[in-house]
Order: C-alpha cells, then structure tokens, then sequence
C-alpha cells in the first residue's frame, strides 16, 4: 500500500513537472507550428460589459482572462495586426457565453471587409477554423446571434498565417518598411555569459521584446571565451523571431585576439602598419585574415542554421580612436572594410550576410569613409551628439545611402515616435545596452515601444 501510493505520488510530482508550469498559459497544434498573430495586439470592441472583462483579455495568452460583451445580439471584436500579414486560420476560445451565429472578416484599411468564415449553428467550446490565405491587417468577429440571454464572451481570440507562407528576406522586409515603420532593437554590451540582459530588461519595462536584438564579438578573455554562448542566444532570438546584428569590438592583429579596450581596441596602427595590414600577403594582413577565419566559423554555423546577420564588422568608421577607424580615403578604414568583406564572402563563402557601413554623428562628411556602394546594404548612423535626430542629419543620411535603407545604427536617447514619423525613413533604430535605461526613463521606453510606428519582435513576419 505504501509503495502504490509512492507511484501515485511520483506520477503526479512528474506530471506537475511536465504540465504544471504550463498552468492556464495557451498550448495548440497551430501554435506549434506557427505563431499567434494576436497575441498582445491592438484591439477595438463594440461594447464591454461592466465587469472588467475588458477586450485587451482575449489576445492576452491567459485562459483565466475573457473579454464579454453587453447582452446584446449585434457585436464585434476586431484584432489590428500592426501591418497587413498573410493569415489563414482562427481560434476562438469562447466562455459559455458563445455565438450561435457568426463570421470572421478580414480586411487591409478597416473599412473594405471580407467574409472568410460564416457559422450558423455555433456549439460554442473551441472553434478552429481554417480558410484560404488572405493579406489582412485587421481581422473581425461578427456575432449576430447569441446563444445565451448574456453577451458573448471569449477567453482567446488566435490568429496564424499560413504554415506554407514564404519567409520573407531581412534585407527586402527592411526596404518594404522604409518611410512607414521603424523596427526597434537593443545591442547587448558585454559580458558575453549573459547576451541577452539589456534584451530582457527593456522586456521587463515594456512587456515586448525588440525587433532587432544585437551582439558582439568582443575582445576580452571572458568575453572571447563566451562567443559561441553569444553566438548560440543570437540563433535563438532569430528562432524567436527577431533580426539578428554582430559586431566586432576586436583587438588589431597587432595584439592577441584577446586583449584590453584601452591599448587595444581603442589603440592606433602607424601609417607602415596600417600599409602592411591593408596590402595581400603582409605579416599582418595575414594575420587579419588568420582572424577572419576564426570569426567566419561563427557566422557560418549561423548560416549554417538559416540565419540572416546583419553584420556590421567596423563600428563608427569616422570615430578616431579605434585601431580600425578615422582614416578617410579609399586606403583607410574603407579598404579594410572592403578587405574583410572580399574575405568573408568570397574566401570563405558566407551568403548569409547583409553588411552595415555605420558612421558617427561627428559631423556630416561621410562619403570619404563609403567602401563602395557594391560593398554595403544599409547605410547606419550612431547618434550620440546632444543635438539629437536632427533634419540635416537625417537628409544628410538619405543622400549618402542613395536609395539604400538607413538606419540609427546606436543611439542613448530614444527618438521619439513623433520624430520617426517625421523621419521615417529610418528603417531600424538600436538603443545601446545600458545607455538606454540611463538615458530615458521607463515611461518614455515604454511610449517608444508602444507606438503604432515602431515594431517590436512580436510584429515581425516570418523573416530567412
């Protein structure tokens, strides 16, 4: 009697294990396969009833949670995606307040509607419902006919594209959104052991994820030591989702990879050393590209993985004090720009990059560091300068870029939502780890994340 009742205990313990950390938190085949477009979603509701089962319920992931509305036949509750996605199937969830009769709707301008699903002998429980892909930005629940003297009432209203839809290119969806919306990121300053706290901080603030999440190389021994822990959280955050940068903080190849940020990576090379690193065959020409081999089996094992880099290897090309940066002219800091590109992409192979040019706001002259327009996807802007987003830079980046997407590749400040929508051209906007948090209060953080011109991770298509 006493072992039988050791078993029930062990079955249970295993099944709280197992299932007990799911508690009411949302589980299904679609889910699974794909991602709930709803979740977290702007909403608009044609009535709430007085209880506090307010709308925001239904796309919240919680099954304790519900939206009701008043008792009434004629009602509706329609999800605003953020952008027009392909969608093709829904989950209603509803309390036992359900619709006999309904239909789903979708539409792109929320005026134009049309009917994808009708029901007209509702049970109520779970609806699955599938129908054939359709681009909407705004999906509807139309019930005309109760099933009970109350409202209607649903737990969760889901939303899935279609398992079969295209990914689509990084490098495409960040044209597409230039001059509409701005993908919102965080860089995850060392150290490498933990590459995601500023990422999960600002989650902790704002209740969403950035768009683009950002690490780095770097160059101390801890931190060398950890790459492949940076490189392996930056797959996860692409399986999650988001846009993926690298960067390099590196030491010269002067000095051990490992090394120091004062004397070494901020440090300088002499005009003979600088030759000998930027001409084929030089001691420490070989040396850089004995270094570009141990880089590239990071970003090869990201490729290897269906994971599209933004890669920006040289930060602040025009910003002096680091070994790589401040020589204008095709022989300075642009060839070894072009250099390092050739060898990545051409020695080694790698397919899986889009290449950032980033400059500082310094000043305006940055056409004298351009490696080339064949050499670079995103023209990227760090602003640091008290002066802020300022309409001459922003112009000033336009005409550099030439019809390539632009971007505020580092910033402190945040820019607000309205200096984007008077900018908007600036295709993602990267806070910088801690700077962040000291330079905006959460308030503001949280405004930035909210507004209907930025993205964050959960607004993201499906992205190769």
């Amino acid at each position: 009697m006493v072992k039988l009742n050791y078993t029930w205990l062990l079955v249970l313990v295993m099944f709280s294990l197992v299932f007990g950390s799911v508690g009411m938190s949302l589980g299904s085949q679609a889910e699974a396969a794909d991602i709930n477009l709803a979740r977290g979603k702007n909403v608009v509701v044609s009535s709430t009833e007085a209880s506090g089962n307010i709308a925001a319920n239904a796309v919240d992931g919680n099954l304790s949670t519900r939206w009701a509305s008043t008792n009434s036949d004629t009602q509706y509750y329609i999800v605003d995606l953020g952008t027009a996605q392909s969608v093709s199937s829904v989950i209603l969830r509803w309390e036992a307040a359900y619709a006999k009769q309904f239909q789903i709707q979708t539409s792109t301008d929320n005026v134009n509607w049309t009917t994808v699903y009708s029901n007209y002998s509702n049970t109520g429980g779970t609806n699955t419902i599938t129908f054939p892909s359709t681009t909407a930005r705004y999906v509807k629940m139309y019930a005309f006919q109760r099933a009970t003297t109350y409202g209607y009432s649903l737990y969760e209203f889901e939303i899935y594209g279609s398992g079969t839809q295209a990914a689509t290119g990084v490098l495409d969806y960040i044209k597409s959104i230039s001059g509409k919306q701005t993908v919102i990121g965080m860089h995850n300053r060392e150290p490498n052991a933990t590459p995601a706290v500023q990422t999960e901080k600002v989650k902790s603030i704002t209740g969403k994820y950035p768009g683009l999440w950002s690490g780095d190389l770097l160059f101390s021994a801890n931190d060398v030591n950890n790459r492949w822990n940076m490189i392996y959280e930056a797959k996860k955050q692409w399986d999650n989702g988001a846009i993926v940068q690298v960067m390099m903080h590196v030491t010269p190849p002067t000095q051990a990879d490992a090394g120091n940020w004062e004397g070494g990576v901020v440090s300088h090379l002499s005009d003979a050393q600088w030759k000998d690193l930027t001409t084929n065959g030089g001691t420490l020409n070989k040396a850089w590209k004995a270094r570009l081999d141990n880089y590239a089996q990071y970003l090869q094992y990201l490729e290897d993985n269906k994971v599209t880099v933004l890669f920006r290897p040289f930060h602040e090309m025009n910003q002096g004090v680091f070994w790589w940066a401040g020589r204008p002219g095709s022989t300075g800091t642009a060839e070894l720009y072009r250099l390092t590109h050739d060898y990545l992409v051409n020695t080694k192979g790698l397919s899986n990059l889009v290449w950032v040019w980033d400059m500082q706001d310094l000043d305006l002259n940055w056409n004298v560091y351009n490696p080339g327009n064949a050499y670079w996807d995103i023209f990227a802007l760090d602003v640091y300068n008290p002066d802020g987003f300022t309409t001459q830079k922003y112009n000033t980046a336009l005409s550099v870029a030439n019809g390539k997407p632009i971007a505020i590749g580092e910033c402190d400040v945040l820019p607000t939502p309205s200096q984007l929508a008077a900018q908007p051209k600036w295709a993602f906007a990267m806070s910088w780890a801690e700077l962040t948090f000291e330079k905006n209060t959460n308030a503001q953080i949280q405004t930035v994340y909210n507004a209907s011109n930025v993205i964050t991770r959960d607004e993201l298509p499906k992205l190769k």
